[in-house]
């Protein structure tokens, strides 16, 4: 059996492939991007048990070790506060396992999932077809082709295998903002308020403009974890930093800018949007202020928040789709990812029954889909219910008939 995985940009198509790879089953990674640093991947993302379940599952030990070792500090607590600081909830977030709960940098787990993989980059999904001997065919935008047993569509929120193989299903934008990240420069951390380092926290103007910072700083430094855990695996080292978020009141209707729509949001350059960032948040404490103030201006990117509407089971064919390509959802629970890991696992299960005890792969992967969509949309739904819009992997806080 071989398998043919569209999308190599996030962690879901990824993680199956080094499934697949570790119980003996042939698969390849197809990603437009030309190389996997061709574009900004975003700077962090919350892993929770059934994610990091998934990546154990899926991973050889080591590079699960080197993905443990490179995680970030986890936060220590929780805060609400309004745009000058002053706290309106708050509290302590207790030590939770270091191998089960953490926070990674997006382009090091990227680069930990592709170690080995059979990645080829510069490849355009165009559209797929059926064999006369009953296989799936992948026809690329450079006129080459590629066959296989079954088609794994992970091609993110606007995914092409997705538009062929289920045109009617509909993914809605329900906002934007804007991401940034600040490097902390020596002498930075004494002036930061406190509150503001290693936690969740979330910044509410009267008007409703709100502001987010992560504290981003390695467990163990890049270098020698390689050393310790995968030598020869090419990981990039990345400083600490502060991850910033910016959201208009509504969507990103800037108090101190024309309304924009999402598609010139998404064509704004690094410069334009810091700007935008730094206008929206200008009554805020000027601590606050100075983390965005000194972002890398360059780096500064918008982010859509796109959530999908459910989708009724289809007829079971080669293809089948995964992560942000059939369920992709707001960030509000920092759900998706973890969603994906756990769907990449599942798949990978599904296809070690075909491919060992010989169950027809349209069987399994029937009961994949029908576990993927019940699961998937349950997530969706949790997503949009959360305080934290984006939240950066945070829970929300307690509250009525919420543990």
């Amino acid at each position: 059996m071989h398998v043919l995985i569209i999308g190599g940009g996030g962690v879901g198509g990824l993680c199956l492939a080094q499934g697949l790879m570790r119980s003996g089953i042939s698969a390849a990674v197809y990603e437009r991007d030309a190389s996997a640093r061709f574009r900004g991947q975003g700077w962090r993302i919350s892993l929770k048990e059934e994610g990091t379940a998934a990546l154990r599952a899926c991973l050889p030990e080591e590079l699960f070790r080197l993905c443990v070792a490179t995680a970030i500090m986890p936060a220590t607590r929780m805060a609400f506060l309004d745009h000058l600081l002053n706290p309106k909830f708050e509290k302590p977030i207790p030590p939770l396992p270091h191998d089960t709960w953490f926070g990674v940098n997006r382009l090091t787990l990227r680069e930990i999932l592709l170690a080995g993989l059979d990645c080829h980059f510069g490849k355009t999904f165009v559209r797929y077809d059926h064999t006369g001997d009953g296989r799936v065919r992948v026809h690329f935008a450079d006129g080459t082709h590629a066959v296989g047993d079954l088609l794994v569509g992970a091609d993110g929120t606007g995914s092409a295998v997705r538009r062929q193989l289920l045109p009617a299903a509909q993914v809605d934008d329900i906002g934007d903002f804007i991401y940034g990240r600040t490097p902390i420069a020596p002498g930075m951390l004494d002036w930061v308020p406190e509150v503001l380092v290693d936690s969740f926290n979330r910044l509410i103007s009267p008007g409703g403009t709100a502001m987010s910072v992560v504290t981003c700083r390695a467990r163990e430094a890049v270098p020698e974890a390689v050393s310790r855990y995968a030598p020869g695996s090419q990981l990039t080292d990345i400083p600490g930093y502060f991850a910033w978020m910016v959201s208009g009141a509504d969507g990103m209707s800037w108090s101190a800018t024309p309304r924009l729509s999402p598609q010139e949001l998404r064509q704004a350059d690094g410069a334009a949007l810091h700007r935008m960032a730094s206008e929206a948040i200008a009554g805020f404490h000027p601590l606050a202020r100075r983390i965005v103030a000194e972002a890398e201006i360059a780096a500064t990117f918008p982010v859509g928040l796109r959530s999908a509407r459910p989708v009724e089971p289809w007829p079971t064919t080669r293809v089948t789709l995964l992560g942000d390509a059939i369920h992709s959802m707001s960030p509000g629970r920092g759900e998706g990812a973890n969603t994906a890991l756990r769907h990449a696992a599942l798949l990978r299960e599904t296809l070690i029954r075909v491919a060992t005890a010989g169950v027809p792969l349209f069987d399994t992967v029937a009961g994949y889909e029908t576990e993927m969509l019940r699961h998937g949309f349950q997530a969706v739904a949790a997503s949009l219910g959360s305080p934290f819009m984006p939240s950066f992997g945070a829970k929300a806080p307690p509250g009525p008939g919420r543990a």
